[in-house]
């Protein structure tokens, strides 16, 4: 019987690529105030780590928050109403954000993601260098017209909202208007892999990454590709820089996991489920079922359901919610009874 649960739930990874790659999936529970989070880029698309977040509503409701050095933010215990958020860089003060609006209703999640991206006023226009010392190399030596990126956000925006067909006419638009723009190059292989367009996808990354070798979304990318074509250890090389290069993204160290659960590398994979999950907990709930996973394969019941009732517990409504719970449902019926 024992072999026969190992076996569903490695048969259940066959859902995984499409969770793995949607959005974060949240729970969907009623309450009273919400929290705003998400993450804010500088204009090359690299964490914006300290930069004030700035969140304004009726009767003149005003509240400001701080990016951490990953470029996250969270603002807790809003109440119901419409907001405008912006986003300004203190040590570069010639970046700013436009404003985003958000409205929180009785229908809206507890958890809201709004994420910003920082311009520079510095350089929108073509072939003008940029002075500030808030501004990478990268950025101030690839001199992006104003129009491309305002394509390259339009097409972030329209992606987060699965208008994935717009969202790629965006990015075409911001590429063809700067054909170095690696960073839209890279999030146009980012929207085909949730498209499902791995072929696309791929070429995409490795475009973006001839352009700049040490992009680590890029990076990122390229080894999901290689995981979805079963080339795990390839992926690793991959994955390993990118978590190297950006020792804080969580979707990294998830994919990481995986492909070393692939390759039954149990130790490796276990940390890296673990790294993801204390990075981002709610992002990185798939974690929980591939920790499962791993335990039933040393034969620890009581640990595996213990994951699946984390994991259950954060995303109730997951896609594949009720097969997961018959498997639960099965693993207590082996353990002893007390």
């Amino acid at each position: 019987m024992l072999r026969k649960l190992k076996s569903r739930i490695r048969n259940s990874e066959f859902l995984l690529m499409p969770l793995l790659l949607s959005s974060t999936l949240l729970a969907q529970t009623a309450g009273a105030t919400y929290m705003i989070y998400g993450r804010v880029s500088l204009p090359d698309g690299s964490n914006a780590s300290r930069v004030v977040i700035e969140v304004s509503g009726p009767l003149g409701f005003s509240r400001r928050g701080m990016t951490d050095d990953t470029g996250q933010y969270a603002i807790n215990d809003i109440p119901r109403g419409r907001y405008s958020l912006a986003a300004t860089n203190p040590e570069a003060p010639e970046q700013y954000s436009e404003r985003a609006e958000v409205e929180l209703s009785r229908n809206s999640p507890p958890r809201v993601v709004v994420n910003m991206y920082l311009r520079s006023r510095a350089r929108v226009t073509p072939g003008r260098e940029s002075t500030s010392t808030g501004v990478s190399v990268g950025e101030a030596a690839q001199h992006v017209p104003r129009t491309a990126q305002k394509e390259y956000e339009k097409g972030i925006k329209l992606g987060e909202s699965q208008q994935y067909d717009k969202a790629l006419d965006s990015f075409n638009r911001a590429i063809e208007q700067f054909p170095e723009y690696f960073q839209a190059i890279t999030q146009r292989g980012h929207l085909r892999v949730s498209m499902g367009r791995f072929a696309e996808a791929e070429k995409d990354f490795g475009q973006a990454l001839e352009l700049n070798p040490q992009y680590e979304p890029a990076l990122r990318g390229t080894g999901i590709c290689k995981i979805r074509e079963g080339k795990y250890a390839d992926a690793l090389k991959d994955l390993d820089q990118a978590v190297t290069m950006e020792p804080r993204d969580a979707p990294a160290y998830l994919f990481l996991g995986f492909a070393n659960a692939s390759l039954d590398r149990r130790e490796e994979a276990r940390a890296a489920f673990l790294k993801a999950l204390s990075l981002d907990a709610v992002g990185s709930a798939r974690a929980h079922v591939h920790l499962a996973d791993l335990d039933l394969k040393e034969n620890r019941n009581n640990e595996a359901a213990a994951e699946l009732e984390a994991y259950l517990a954060q995303v109730p409504n997951a896609p594949d919610a009720d097969k997961l719970r018959v498997l639960l449902t099965k693993i207590k019926s082996q353990q002893p009874k007390q």
